[in-house]
């Protein structure tokens, strides 16, 4: 006739409840990945000015440096081959 007993209510009930939990869990999870897509295009799109500006530079001078390097991480030196290793990393502005 249509009608459903209580325990068969009680099944139902608790399996929409918990679809609904992970729908908002998804949603904020979702939320968080279109926030992070966002920031990097605005980062992209400031990079992008700034490498426009310079098409052409004939000689990279310190305020073409300060523009584009936000900082530059020098290790400490690895000798264990025998030939003197060091790795440098350069943090470019607006590029994570």
């Amino acid at each position: 006739m249509g009608k459903l007993n209580a325990e068969r209510f009680a099944k139902l009930s608790e399996g929409y409840e918990k679809e609904q939990a992970d729908l908002k869990q998804s949603v904020g999870n979702l939320r968080a990945i279109v926030n992070a897509a966002e920031t990097q295009a605005v980062n992209v799109k400031s990079f992008l000015k700034i490498v426009k500006k310079y098409t052409e530079p004939t000689e990279l001078t310190p305020a073409i440096l300060r523009e584009f390097v936000e900082k530059v991480v020098v290790h400490a030196p690895d000798k264990s081959s025998g030939h003197r290793v060091q790795r440098i990393d350069v943090h470019y502005t607006f590029i994570l």
